[in-house]
């Protein structure tokens, strides 16, 4: 199933100040066959110029775009301002694209016209260190080999149980193998800058857009062959931030949703935001008893970062965003 007009993809790498991965990267996407339409780099905040010298080094068919205000969410929605494809996918710099990727998530979107979203798997590069393979036994980023529908899906269990629609965004993957539908993402207001910010808040963007795709009334499908290969941390420590940092984004994620939810979704997030609370302190339990992947000491890191993401983070988020925002003005105007 071939790409369309209505599907033509901007491959879409946002980086800040890793040349040497970016160049990985991009080798993997100007491979790709059928090719994406468009390969945009967006440069967040960079030091320096070696990302811009790259690119145009090195791959004069990409185009080179700045974005000055940092923060993962500005880059991704100064992608969706500069794209000039229907279809925009992002990938991470540090993954490197399967051949197939874009006619895998074109292939779906062409089938499936009702779908804002769609998500592909994500597998290691590599399982060499300690920290690597930790990682993954806390099951890394692939969601399977199975197809995950949106909406359709909702009604039937999810990991044994019944789970509200905002549990199942959650599950749908992440920000380094998604591709969005342009048009439905910037009427939805495009990603959360409050989100995605760094040590402030850390991740959260993605499933913020997932979620809210889904309850404007768009459909996602995850996408088991639209495969990225994902180059994990390779020390503990590394590893140890991002595992804490994902639970306070995710969390944020879900206190935003609360307040902000419309009328017959609230009960739902609310109960699903109890339970994320509650499991970090359910998993130490099971470490204790010998089942669980994760020391007790980086568990209990991400109970209490559960209890900042929900009451606290998303707010320093948004302070933090309109003061980068006021910095990037003030720059502009010296």
């Amino acid at each position: 199933m071939g790409v369309t007009p209505e599907t033509r993809i901007t491959a879409v790498i946002c980086t800040h100040n890793r040349p040497e991965l970016l160049e990985r990267a991009l080798a993997s996407l100007v491979a790709i066959d059928p090719p994406a339409s468009e390969v945009l780099v967006i440069d967040n905040a960079p030091s320096d110029d070696r990302t811009m010298d790259l690119v145009a080094r090195d791959f004069p068919g990409v185009r080179y775009v700045r974005e000055d205000v940092a923060g993962l969410d500005f880059a991704r929605n100064r992608a969706l301002a500069e794209a000039s494809q229907p279809v925009v996918a992002f990938m991470d710099d540090d993954a490197v694209a399967d051949p197939a990727w874009c006619g895998a998530l074109a292939g779906v979107l062409r089938a499936n016209p009702a779908l804002g979203a769609c998500t592909g798997r994500v597998e290691p590069l590599e399982v060499v260190t300690e920290s690597q393979r930790m990682f993954e036994a806390n099951g890394g980023f692939s969601q399977g080999l199975a197809p995950i529908r949106l909406p359709e899906d909702i009604s039937g269990p999810l990991h044994g149980h019944r789970a509200p629609p905002i549990a199942w965004a959650t599950r749908m993957g992440c920000g380094c193998n998604m591709a969005l539908r342009r048009d439905l993402a910037l009427a939805i207001g495009g990603f959360d800058t409050a989100l995605d910010m760094g040590s402030v808040l850390p991740g959260g963007g993605d499933i913020d857009m997932f979620w809210r795709l889904l309850d404007a009334g768009h459909g996602i499908e995850y996408v088991p062959g639209a495969l990225v290969l994902h180059e994990h941390r390779r020390d503990m420590p590394s590893i140890e931030r991002q595992l804490v940092g994902h639970q306070r984004g995710l969390m944020a994620c879900l206190g935003k949703s609360f307040v902000n939810a419309r009328r017959g979704t609230r009960a739902g997030i609310a109960t699903f935001l109890v339970w994320r609370l509650a499991k970090p302190l359910v998993r130490v339990v099971k470490r204790l008893a010998g089942r669980d992947p994760l020391p007790v000491r980086i568990l209990l890191r991400m109970g209490w970062n559960c209890w900042v993401g929900a009451f606290y983070s998303y707010r320093a988020g948004q302070r933090e965003a309109a003061r980068r925002i006021a910095a990037a003005a003030r720059r502009v105007a010296a």
